[in-house]
């Protein structure tokens, strides 16, 4: 007879509960952040953020990790002087109630548990528990530092082990302006995006322990559109001339600069190498199963959804429409991975956007006789 002392592992309504609460799907695929003005949010396991990111740096030939930390805290400095929820301001134990407040909320995004190690004259020193991906994370926690002694740091990171991060932090005396808001480069449907019915993407997160949660067994993580389009922008001067991507892969139409055109491409083909790298299978018979690829592959994770499907030609060429996305390029490149999953050949891709939507048009790289 078995013995049961636990609760079961899938047994964490609460946690799912509080997700399904912070963040709102809607009719359109994405996933919305309440506190800080229905910002856009993309749930990613680690491991596949940290092969796309290393595919990234293949792609552009230099290293990202400064440039992601500092994307990151720039994006955390805005989204913590624009949240709705007020910092607690205690007479006793301050620093600990406001160190507990900012790990509620680094426990919904699964980043882990910061902690404040030491505090000196000329450093100071914090410790990221169970982190995700490292650079990320000392972005993260050096704005959290900054905005909880309203200081300005330089900072530097190490990792101890496979599960701790340690942030060293020293006083910069330069005057730093404050993060302004960044607009993204394309246009969305301008209709309404109303919630979505059905089961929230987040129903079946499970709460493991502090800072850290899963899906299906998998760690995940939640990234805002916000520091994806800051690093985007900080990448972008440093692509030389010589930098190349493979245009016949992915064209972007709207798009006039080619230095963007660039960093899409590279964006598009690391999550198309990151897609492939998987074992998930594709399965297309009729254009109307893009549909329910849209669904599984993108609206879970917050990336959009395809809203109607036209077949182009007699190969598996399909235009798909879809109304609002959290990146373009992140979209199209699991798209053409679903695409080319399905066929068992290369595909290229065209994107175009305007006041109605998306159009990603997909078919065979070479012409088949």
């Amino acid at each position: 007879m078995p013995l049961i002392d636990e609760v079961s592992k899938d047994d964490t309504p609460w946690f799912s509960n509080l997700l399904k609460s912070r963040f709102t799907p809607t009719s359109c695929g994405l996933l919305r952040d309440v506190d800080t003005g229905n910002e856009p949010y993309h749930f990613i396991s680690i491991n596949e953020f940290e092969m796309w990111l290393s595919e990234l740096e293949n792609l552009v030939g230099i290293p990202l990790g400064r440039k992601i930390a500092h994307a990151a805290a720039e994006s955390e400095e805005y989204r913590l002087t624009h949240s709705s929820e007020e910092m607690p301001n205690p007479i006793f134990k301050k620093m600990a109630k406001r160190f507990e407040w900012i790990n509620k909320n680094w426990e919904i995004r699964g980043l882990g548990k910061l902690e404040l190690m030491k505090v000196e004259s000329d450093a100071t020193k914090l410790i990221i528990h169970n982190r995700a991906h490292s650079a990320l994370s000392a972005g993260w926690a050096a704005a959290t530092q900054e905005f909880l002694t309203n200081s300005r740091f330089r900072f530097h990171w190490a990792d101890d082990g496979n599960a701790e991060c340690l942030v060293t932090l020293e006083l910069d005396q330069r005057h730093i302006p404050k993060a302004m808001k960044v607009d993204h480069r394309w246009q969305d449907n301008s209709k309404s995006d109303p919630a979505a019915e059905g089961m929230h993407p987040l129903e079946l997160a499970h709460h493991d322990f502090a800072g850290v949660w899963s899906i299906d067994g998998i760690r995940m993580m939640g990234i805002n559109r916000d520091m994806l389009l800051r690093f985007e922008e900080s990448v972008m001067p440093q692509l030389l001339d010589t930098t190349s991507m493979d245009t016949n892969k992915f064209t972007w139409d709207t798009l006039q600069d080619s230095e963007r055109q660039k960093i899409w491409s590279g964006f598009a083909e690391a999550s198309k190498i990151r897609f492939l790298a998987t074992d998930q299978m594709v399965l297309i018979a009729e254009p109307e199963h893009w549909i329910h690829v849209g669904h599984r592959f993108l609206t879970r994770t917050g990336l959009g959804g395809v809203t109607s499907v036209e077949g182009i030609d007699d190969h598996g060429g399909v235009k798909l429409h879809l109304s609002k996305l959290f990146h373009p390029a992140i979209a199209a490149g699991v798209l053409s991975a679903a695409w080319e999953r399905s066929e068992a050949r290369p595909c290229k891709l065209q994107w175009s956007c305007s006041h109605n939507g998306h159009i990603i048009q997909i078919s065979s790289l070479y012409d088949l006789a």
